[in-house]
């Protein structure tokens, strides 16, 4: 049994750990409060007993028992906090039945509630017939460096899942391509800048005008923000890039002004923000073709817009190039992760979902293709296991008051002990 009291001591935390990706320091490739969080995660994990290794500060793991090898990874770092929080975003707040912080959902606390389920199997005096290895990343945010390291200097499970994603258990994922278009100067705005991270939408934007440029009746129109020095800000919601329609996007009344204002950015605001291409018609059972543009910025006299795509498998970036190129805008276009399919039914992913139904009484609960990324696709044969939603939960992750009402943590945690226990009859 749980001791859910404790757990949410260890979430506070390892949430005051403000791991969004800084510069690296000394022994800190990741920045030093994310090294100050990997060395207090695997410390927890000693406590409990568990032999621990820490790959200098790029990742490290926690390990149960003997046997066939099975992964479970999640990790430390966080998208930074934009704007709009209520709360301070590293200070664990209970309120009106729910903890808000970052990282509560993405991905602190789903991690944390597997080593607490890795302790209780461990507890109860089973010996598992599998060995777990718990990995803690720190790098799934912003490149995934940290597995790359590991799998440099140490063996790597070839099955896994993470606690990551949604319940009740996603066996495929969409490829990621990073897609930036660059557009001419503007001739009466400078200084563009907006977005923080490129799996994000964009929350925030800012150009600055010049005389030229400024319209307060169109300011007002469109919902902007008119400063000192001219400057124009437009105020969107953040939402995770692989699914930017439950965000908004600061771009799209930004240059919906622009336009109104003369500008010659019509065709990006009719082909990227609008999809006049029809790009996001491209769609099957795993969902649509995504294009979010998330970051903005100005680089040797152009305008940049760095975009987040998701094209779901058997799609192909050959599938989605022509409506780029239909757009008549010059663009490069980086795979980041290519499309991800593991075993719909296999013993292995039959015991997650067996979890999953006996503590929430689903009994048709099924395997099923996602859009997001996650470390699941680290393994050569891996699933995504986590909390994005559960029983009406739907999580806002990457979002401002990232948060997880108390009975949804309770439920998961006992889902996620349910599987450990599965697990370890060997599969």
């Amino acid at each position: 049994m749980i001791d859910f009291s404790d757990y949410i001591k260890e979430l506070g935390k390892l949430v005051s750990f403000n791991t969004v990706l800084s510069a690296p320091e000394e022994n800190a490739p990741f920045g030093k409060e994310t090294k100050a969080a990997l060395e207090y995660f695997l410390s927890l994990a000693s406590s409990f007993g568990f032999e621990t290794i820490n790959y200098d500060n790029y990742i490290g793991e926690a390990v149960f028992g003997e046997g066939e090898e099975i992964g479970v990874i999640g990790h430390l770092d966080v998208v930074p906090t934009g704007d709009g929080w209520l709360t301070d975003p590293f200070t664990l707040t209970f309120k009106n039945g729910e903890y808000y912080g970052r990282g509560v959902s993405d991905d602190k606390g789903p991690l944390l509630m597997c080593l607490y389920a890795m302790k209780a199997l461990k507890d109860s005096g089973v010996k598992p017939k599998v060995k777990f290895r718990l990995i803690a990343g720190c790098n799934e945010e912003t490149g995934w460096k940290d597995v790359e390291y590991m799998k440099k200097v140490a063996t790597f499970p070839k099955l896994g899942f993470s606690p990551d994603g949604d319940f009740p258990l996603s066996y495929a994922e969409k490829g990621v391509y990073i897609v930036k278009f660059y557009l001419p100067a503007l001739k009466n705005f400078s200084r563009l800048s907006g977005g923080t991270v490129i799996n994000a939408v964009c929350d925030r934007a800012e150009a600055y005008a010049a005389d030229g440029g400024i319209n307060e009746p169109l300011i007002l129109k469109h919902g902007l923000m008119l400063g000192e020095n001219g400057k124009i800000t437009s105020v969107g919601k953040a939402a995770h890039g692989s699914h930017p329609e439950m965000g908004v996007n600061a771009l799209d009344a930004l240059f919906a002004y622009f336009i109104d204002v003369g500008e010659n950015v019509k065709t990006f605001y009719d082909c990227v923000i609008q999809d006049e291409t029809g790009l996001r018609n491209l769609k099957n059972e795993q969902g649509g073709v995504t294009l979010s543009p998330d970051i903005i910025e100005e680089k040797d006299g152009e305008i940049v817009v760095s975009c987040d795509m998701r094209v779901p498998a058997p799609f192909t970036y050959d599938d989605v190039k022509p409506y780029l190129v239909k757009t008549g805008l010059k663009f490069t276009a980086e795979e980041k992760h290519p499309p991800f399919m593991a075993e719909k039914y296999c013993p292995f992913s039959e015991a997650l979902v067996k979890a999953y139904a006996e503590v929430t009484g689903e009994a048709d609960a099924k395997p099923f293709p996602m859009g997001g990324s996650t470390f699941a696709r680290v393994f050569e044969k891996g699933y995504s296991f986590g909390v994005d939603s559960l029983m009406g939960y739907v999580a806002n992750m990457h979002q401002a008051n990232e948060k997880m009402d108390e009975a949804t943590m309770k439920k998961a945690i006992e889902i996620y002990e349910k599987a450990f226990f599965n697990l370890a009859k060997g599969i």
